[in-house]
This record gives structure tokens, C-alpha cells and sequence, in this order.
């Protein structure tokens, strides 16, 4: 068996299995440990989303909330990078739940000013204590020269995702239409 072909079996099996014998192709083995680690963070989120009612989409509307403050749909859309359609929808859904408020805009009619409720804002503070107990509980005794290294390694990974998503979604779709 040529060493790809046992790079890439051990790296399938170890997700099965949470085995990795460290013999393989240390890149392969790498990102089996990744798609090991995702699904128990979506596990975290999850957990979060029961306890507030807050799925990651809602979720990330109110953390672009406090981060901005009070501010125009239209903006929040742009800040999202999603659609209006789809921010109005997730809108809806918070102030329906009392996470948010709309209010008009002062000067211009057409306009809608998004805020968070009291209610939100003492939640963001919870969630971001949790947050935080959690990062100090995984990574708080590794030295800052490690944890510097980590950050720069998973930022070359964000950067790479998308082109590698990409690729391989449009290598799937070419090998459909055949």
C-alpha cells in the first residue's frame, strides 16, 4: 500500500474511530483531528442555542448588534454580508422574542433603526462569560507563544477554506453533469 493510501485511510479511519496512530501524513492527520473537533463545537453552540433560544444565525445578528450599536437594516444586511430578505426574516424573529426593537429613522421614513432590547444586551453578557470560561477552560494554561502560532495557523486555514470549498464544489457539480 503506497503511503497516500494509508495516510488517507488512517485519516478516514481515525474520524471514525478518534484513533490517530501519528504514522500517517501529518497535514492528512491534522484535518481528521479538525473534523473530529467540529462536530463537539457544534455541540457548544447547540447547547448555547437551547439554553437562549438563539440559533448561530440569530445569534450572530445580535453579537453584530452590540458590536454596532442602534443601526439601519440596510446596514446590518451589508454587515452580515446576507441578503434583506434574509436579515427582515431573522428581525422578525428576534423581536418577536424580545431580543430586538425597531424603531423608524428620525429623518427618513422608509427607514428602519434595529436596537437590542435590556433583555439582549444581559444575555450578550452571559454568553460572552460563558465564552470566555470556556476559552480559558480549553486554552488558558497553553504558553501565549503557542496560542499565537494556533491563531496564525487557523487564520491561514479561514483564508483557504473558502478557495477549497469552492474548488471541490465545483469539481462536484462538473462530475454530476457527466
Amino acid at each position: 500500500m503506497a503511503s497516500s493510501e494509508y495516510d488517507l485511510e488512517a485519516a478516514l479511519g481515525s474520524l471514525a474511530t478518534g484513533r490517530d496512530d501519528g504514522q500517517g501524513d501529518l497535514a492528512v492527520s491534522l484535518v481528521g483531528r479538525l473534523f473530529r473537533l467540529a462536530p463537539r463545537l457544534v455541540e457548544l453552540q447547540d447547547l448555547g442555542a437551547r439554553q437562549y433560544g438563539l440559533g448561530f444565525a440569530r445569534g450572530r445578528v445580535l453579537w453584530a448588534l452590540q458590536d454596532s450599536g442602534p443601526v439601519l437594516m440596510r446596514a446590518l444586511s451589508q454587515q452580515l454580508g446576507i441578503s434583506p430578505r434574509t436579515v427582515t426574516g431573522l428581525i422578525d424573529a428576534l423581536e418577536a422574542d424580545g431580543w430586538v426593537t425597531r424603531s423608524p429613522h428620525p429623518e427618513d421614513r422608509r427607514a428602519t433603526i434595529i436596537s437590542l432590547t435590556a433583555a439582549a444586551e444581559a444575555t450578550l453578557v452571559q454568553l460572552r462569560d460563558s465564552y470566555q470560561g470556556l476559552a480559558h477552560d480549553l486554552l488558558g494554561d497553553i504558553p501565549p507563544e503557542e496560542l499565537a502560532r494556533c491563531r496564525a495557523v487557523i487564520t491561514t486555514l479561514e483564508l483557504r477554506l473558502a478557495d477549497a470549498v469552492a474548488r471541490r464544489t465545483a469539481d462536484f457539480e462538473a462530475e454530476r453533469e457527466q
